[in-house]
């Protein structure tokens, strides 16, 4: 039999077996309940990968806290910034009544770009440094508008157009005043100078019947100069300042003209094609009376006819014998003729009276002689040379 200490120390021994027992299945047990918990947790992680995340407001910091980016909503939408390193809002990407709107600052808080949607379509702005508008390229109903100004205004100094009938552009001086429009339209081209006060000074384009037209302008606006194109082909016009005089080349029927014009509009020179084909100069009185007329005349021979008061007074020209000379009275009666015969050997003279009858007669062959006639035209006297002796 075993004696008591022996039965107190086996007693001892299995309790203390029991209790490692006990301590080994907690362990087993808190090993297991918090794999449990993991596996519970990477599931439902993996859940909320794969599931939709709701939330107004969503910010990225750095590893200061500061925000970096921001997601958030507004009125009007989704609306994205961006902060840089510095701490500047340098970006933003929201929704707007019209459509999207994507604007750019510079580390100074300045605007310097922007994409917007408005009613007409899209819009392009670049900005400088500063913020102010450099240049903006926008979509319009029925086309498009390009625009762009220097450093220090905000006007356009260059501006294009564009639109279903037409395409148009506008270049502007420092002072913001425009100095050249040029365009194209369903009529045709054109380019447009302008001066002070917004004043046309020059045209090249087309006209109402869509052929070439030159226009030059003074200083207020009025035409000086006008080229273009007639019925019979091109025609010039050079105004004066002082009034309607001006010079005139074009063409007619017959061919091409010059014509010079005083100050109150009236032809005084001109040149030109006569109907015989051969040329014609003429000069006229200030109130636009004829003067004197140099043409070709028969047998492609020249004449020279001098009027005062509308009435011809003397005529000069050439035929197949020589030169013939007429002067005329107020009456429009030959007074004095002069020239060759029909054998064109020598000269001829005759002075009459104011009904145009003879009064003397001078020639040189076949002997020279004079002859003188009474105002009845039935007596004369006949005055020959000398004889030799």
């Amino acid at each position: 039999m075993s004696t008591t200490h022996q039965r107190l120390d086996r007693i001892e021994h299995e309790l203390a077996q029991l209790g490692r027992s006990r301590a080994r299945w907690r362990r087993a047990a808190l090993v297991l309940t918090g794999l449990i918990a993991a596996g519970a947790l990477v599931g439902l992680a993996q859940d909320q990968v794969a599931a939709v995340v709701k939330a107004k407001r969503i910010e990225l910091v750095d590893d200061q806290g500061k925000v970096s980016a921001l997601l958030s909503v507004t009125d009007s939408g989704g609306q994205l910034d961006i902060w840089a390193r510095g701490g500047a809002n340098v970006m933003r990407l929201a929704a707007s009544e019209t459509g999207g709107d994507l604007a750019m600052w510079n580390s100074s808080g300045n605007p310097v770009a922007g994409l917007y949607a408005n009613s007409g379509g899209g819009r392009v702005e670049v900005a400088r440094g500063d913020g102010e508008l450099a240049a903006y390229l926008e979509a319009t109903p029925d086309g498009s508008d390009l625009a762009m100004s220097r450093a220090g205004s905000e006007q356009a100094a260059a501006r294009f157009r564009v639109n279903q009938d037409r395409a148009d552009a506008l270049l502007a001086r420092a002072d913001e005043s425009a100095v050249l429009l040029f365009g194209v339209t369903t009529k045709g081209a054109a380019v447009s100078v302008l001066g002070e006060g917004d004043r046309e000074i020059a045209y090249l384009g087309g006209d109402a019947q869509r052929a070439g037209l030159l226009r030059l302008a003074d200083p207020k606006g009025s035409s000086m100069v006008e080229a273009g194109v007639g019925d019979q082909g091109g025609e010039l016009m050079v105004r004066h300042l002082a009034g309607q005089g001006a010079a005139v080349l074009g063409n007619n029927e017959r061919g091409g003209f010059v014509e010079a014009r005083n100050v109150d509009g009236k032809g005084v020179a001109s040149m030109g094609v006569q109907e015989n084909g051969g040329g014609r100069a003429s000069v006229s009185t200030a109130g636009g009376q004829m003067a004197a007329v140099m043409d070709q005349g028969k047998d492609e021979s020249g004449t020279v006819q001098i009027y005062a008061g509308g009435a011809r007074l003397a005529a000069m020209g050439g035929s197949g014998t020589g030169g013939l000379l007429n002067l005329f009275n107020l009456a429009g009666k030959a007074v004095v003729m002069a020239g060759t015969p029909s054998d064109g050997r020598a000269g001829m003279v005759s002075v009459n009276g104011e009904n145009g009858s003879p009064a003397v007669t001078a020639s040189a062959l076949p002997d020279p002689e004079m002859t003188v006639f009474s105002s009845d035209q039935m007596r004369k006297r006949v005055i020959t040379p000398p004889q030799p002796q």
